[in-house]
């Protein structure tokens, strides 16, 4: 009788095909080094806007001390072409020098002048400002300028009577100012005054049109 040869069944005749297959390009072939996965190109950060998105009020081209202290304030009031009176006094008592070192030596805090335009002097009596000496003058001057920098939104976090050149003594008149909604009210207890405009702004100097 003839004996019947066994019959693999597919999937073990597919199972030792494999293993052959393996064996064979195992011996023929040195061994590959595994193959490095593949980094994803990183993409690079969006770049920032170069400018504000938003404007905000003029600011100096720099915020930096040196080119603060640069500034031209007698430029920037001649250029407003309205305070031709507070320019020619803060020459003759050289409140300009002062504002000028002031801003030089300063790190922090600045200065905010609240200056008088023409048409304010011209309300004052007629030869008041010839009575009075060289250091009332100063003083009047200095009385309108604060020791710190205070921007057009900051006005209701101060603290009074407000702190200037002045300096506080006994018996002098005080500054108080009064913020409500968009206005700033500025008064010593006899003259009320209001603040019209911003003239110059730029985070250590900042220069404000006063008047009625």
């Amino acid at each position: 009788m003839m004996k019947k040869q066994p019959v693999l069944s597919f999937p073990v005749v597919l199972l030792l095909s494999l293993l052959y297959s393996t064996t064979t390009l195992a011996q023929l072939s040195p061994a590959s080094a595994p193959l490095k996965p593949v980094q994803p190109t990183p993409t690079p950060p969006a770049e920032a806007p170069k400018q504000p998105l938003v404007p905000s009020l003029p600011q100096s081209p720099s915020d930096s001390t040196p080119d603060t202290a640069a500034v031209d304030i007698v430029g920037i009031l001649r250029q407003a072409k309205s305070f031709n009176i507070l320019i020619r006094l803060m020459k003759t008592t050289q409140l300009i020098n002062q504002l000028n070192a002031q801003l030089l030596t300063t790190k922090s805090g600045g200065i905010t002048l609240l200056a008088p335009d023409d048409s304010s002097f011209s309300e004052l009596k007629p030869g008041f400002l010839n009575s009075l000496s060289d250091g009332q003058k100063l003083e009047l001057l200095q009385f309108h300028v604060l020791s710190d920098y205070v921007s057009s939104s900051n006005f209701d976090t101060l603290t009074n009577p407000v702190r200037t050149l002045a300096g506080s003594k006994p018996g002098k008149v005080e500054l108080n100012v009064i913020s409500y909604g968009g206005s700033v009210n500025i008064s010593t207890g006899e003259v009320n005054t209001t603040i019209t405009g911003i003239v110059y702004t730029d985070k250590h100097l900042a220069i404000f049109k006063v008047g009625k």
